[in-house]
């Protein structure tokens, strides 16, 4: 399998987890709005790890990936 085919599988793997958290935290924060807090808190924390991979990951081998992408482009 190429690399690029490799990255394409991962991601839409990573997206389908994604997914399931945002659906699993949205019926749990509207079933139970005091969990929204730590719901919230939850997705936070992830967001940050994320983040930080991409950034010491690209570090350590002298990369930006985070600038290869352009945020503005980014839709909905």
């Amino acid at each position: 399998m190429l690399d690029e085919q490799k990255i394409d599988e991962n991601l839409r793997q990573a997206l389908s987890h994604i997914e399931l958290a945002i659906n699993t935290s949205i019926t749990a924060g509207v079933e139970s709005p005091s969990a929204q807090k730590l719901i919230g808190q939850k997705w936070e924390a992830f967001l940050g790890q994320f983040f930080e991979y991409a950034r010491a990951k690209g570090k350590e081998q002298r990369v930006n990936l985070l600038g290869w992408i352009s945020f503005p482009r980014i839709r909905h």
